[in-house]
């Protein structure tokens, strides 16, 4: 069952985090621990004994959650864990849902999408370079998915907005 995360439980969050995402997609480790302080931003987990199953680390307004991170332990694949924590993390809250996925170019880019698609994700031809998170890091190009419905362009230009003035903001980086 998801709950938001303790901040003692950070150090294996952080480890799980670094297991899944590149240099590029996370934020230094001090950084990172500083947003938990943030009204805005928070932490789900799943947990099996002293193991994070999963977890969603999230930005929240409201108007939208974004899902920054999402990942599942590499001992839980394969069993549907991810869809059945998807569909836990969305019974959270009414309030709809963004996260960024890469365009989908490559066989594992679109494997990505048709796993949010099953899980009532849509693809919008909404898309961004993501500013970096580390100082000499090269800008991502993402898209955006929606939850449960389609964004509109006028959601898309709010999201934005907020994106690159809270998440991107230079004290979350």
């Amino acid at each position: 069952m998801l709950r938001k995360m303790e901040k003692n439980e950070f150090e294996v969050f952080h480890q799980l985090l670094e297991d899944n995402f590149p240099k590029s997609e996370r934020r230094l480790k001090h950084v990172q621990k500083r947003l938990l302080d943030l009204d805005s931003y928070n932490v789900f987990v799943e947990t099996d004994g002293d193991d994070i199953v999963g977890f969603f680390a999230e930005w929240s307004s409201e108007a939208f959650r974004f899902v920054e991170h999402l990942a599942v332990n590499q001992k839980y694949r394969g069993s549907g864990t991810g869809s059945r924590l998807l569909k836990e993390y969305h019974d959270l809250s009414d309030v709809p849902v963004i996260l960024e996925v890469e365009p989908p170019e490559d066989d594992i880019q679109q494997r990505r999408v048709k796993f949010y698609e099953r899980n009532g994700y849509h693809l919008t031809p909404f898309g961004y370079m993501q500013p970096t998170l580390y100082e000499g890091e090269t800008p991502i190009p993402l898209v955006l998915m929606s939850y449960p419905d389609r964004m509109t362009e006028a959601e898309f230009n709010t999201f934005k907005t907020w994106s690159h003035t809270t998440i991107y903001h230079p004290d979350n980086k």
